[in-house]
């Protein structure tokens, strides 16, 4: 017999401990009969070497996870999953599969699979982060074969704060760092509420949009083999 709250499959899905747009988003966009179930682990503040020291604590979320019988995990941090350098995403998604068993994604691999399948090889990217971890993003994607030709960022002091940046705001920096040689955007951290911008972007930009929540959702359902169009979630959601 099947669950109640996840017919069609369970994502588990592990957490800042500061933040909330995660999981806000996870359940206001995942589809009819997908359940979401979150834990969360602790993040000091938004620099290289706090990021690099929540990689012993997400094991334990997964243990957990796995034990309430979901379908994939999740490790939803941006620069947490890429802040190693190119293959840290690969080497977390190892980890936890190793110890549960399941289908693992991340936040970083998702982006990089949406990017690609979404032609985008020149990127405008928008994020919160100070400028240790925007170099590491940087590094990140150029190392996954993207041209980063613009880069804007509003730069937040600890983690609890980026939910609370407004989306207007990084609606208003985006279109500031856009670039016409651009072939899309990214908005990247999973501490940010934007997914109820990306459409109106892609509208103004003419663009398509990737942000972190909503390509982790994508890449989540993907792992499930829940594929379906998603009302406001851009472009991505209606390939």
């Amino acid at each position: 017999m099947g669950y109640v709250d996840g017919w069609r499959g369970r994502i588990g899905l592990i957490t800042i401990a500061a933040g909330s747009a995660t999981e806000y988003e996870f359940h206001q966009y995942a589809p009819k009969g997908v359940a979401i179930l979150s834990t969360r682990i602790f993040l000091r503040d938004m620099s290289p070497e706090a990021l690099v020291e929540m990689l012993p604590h997400i094991d334990g979320a997964a243990s957990l996870l796995a034990g309430a019988d979901v379908d994939v995990i999740v490790f939803a941090c941006t620069a947490g999953s890429l802040v190693k350098g190119v293959g840290y995403d690969q080497e977390i998604i190892d980890r936890l599969h190793r110890l549960t068993g399941l289908p693992v994604t991340t936040t970083s691999t998702g982006v990089v699979d949406a990017l690609k399948i979404l032609n985008i090889k020149k990127v405008v990217v928008t994020t919160p982060y100070q400028d240790e971890v925007n170099q590491a993003e940087k590094a990140f994607l150029e190392g996954n074969g993207f041209n980063i030709v613009g880069f804007g960022c509003v730069e937040s002091a600890a983690p609890k704060f980026v939910p609370q940046i407004r989306p207007e705001e990084m609606y208003r920096l985006t279109k500031e760092t856009f670039s016409e040689d651009a072939d899309g955007v990214f908005i990247s951290c999973t501490g940010l509420h934007v997914d109820s911008i990306i459409e109106l972007l892609e509208k103004d930009l003419k663009r398509p949009v990737v942000a972190s929540n909503q390509a982790t959702l994508w890449s989540a359902l993907r792992k499930i083999s829940v594929n379906e169009e998603i009302e406001g979630m851009g472009k991505l959601f209606e390939l």
